[in-house]
């Protein structure tokens, strides 16, 4: 009866034993969940660096573009002799048509500033803002140097490296082109932005920005007359 009684209790201490640990399925269920719970926390994180990320991006992009159209818009204000491919007034000398001709469709501008000095801003192919100033015959070669030079136009570019744009639209709205510019132009900016950022192309659209911008030089008050 003794050794019954001495097995009895062997086989009642290691039954007690097994119930306070875990078997292999418990492990393994809980070692998934753990695994899940891990891999979700992960990805939002990882998600919300990602959105921090392309929200700087952006915000950047639109300071930048906004500099550079409040430097244009300045410019136009107290510009004249506006054209575009598209939009040549017949009152323009013939050289100038013919400059304004030889512009990109819908991609470039050219007007005049105080001096007579013609002023171009363009869509580069590679996704850049240049504004063009003419070079007189009498300034120094090198006054070109860190820019390009076309046809006696000195470009630069003036959009920021991070700052994409993809597409550019310049239009000159003359009132009256047939009798004559009784009163200013109006000029309509539109630009398609985005980063050079490639996480930012992939994981938002293009920014649509548009202006419109009134000449204050009329035909009577243009810098050239006085």
């Amino acid at each position: 009866m003794a050794l019954i009684d001495m097995n009895s209790n062997k086989n009642k201490q290691l039954h007690t034993v097994r119930r306070e640990g875990f078997t292999l399925v418990e492990m393994i269920v809980a070692f998934s969940i753990f695994t899940i719970f891990i891999t979700v926390a992960a990805g939002s994180f990882v998600r919300s660096v990602r959105i921090q990320r392309v929200s700087l991006q952006l915000m950047a992009i639109n300071d930048n573009m906004a500099i550079t159209m409040e430097q244009m818009m300045r410019e136009m204000r107290v510009g004249y002799n506006f054209c575009t491919a598209e939009s040549i007034p017949n009152t323009l000398s013939a050289t100038v048509q013919s400059q304004c001709a030889s512009m990109i469709l819908g991609q470039e501008i050219q007007f005049f500033k105080k001096g007579d000095v013609p002023v171009r801003y363009r869509r580069t192919a590679q996704g850049s803002i240049q504004k063009g100033v003419g070079v007189a015959e009498d300034e120094p070669i090198d006054v070109c140097a860190e820019g390009e030079s076309v046809d006696g136009i000195c470009y630069r570019t003036i959009t920021a490296e991070n700052t994409d744009v993809m597409g550019a639209n310049f239009q000159v709205l003359h009132n009256d082109v047939e009798v004559g510019l009784l009163y200013p132009p109006r000029i309509v900016l539109s630009f398609s932005i985005t980063s050079t950022d490639p996480l930012v192309k992939t994981m938002t659209s293009p920014i649509t920005i548009q202006t419109t911008i009134s000449a204050r030089c009329g035909k009577q008050s243009c810098p050239a007359d006085n």
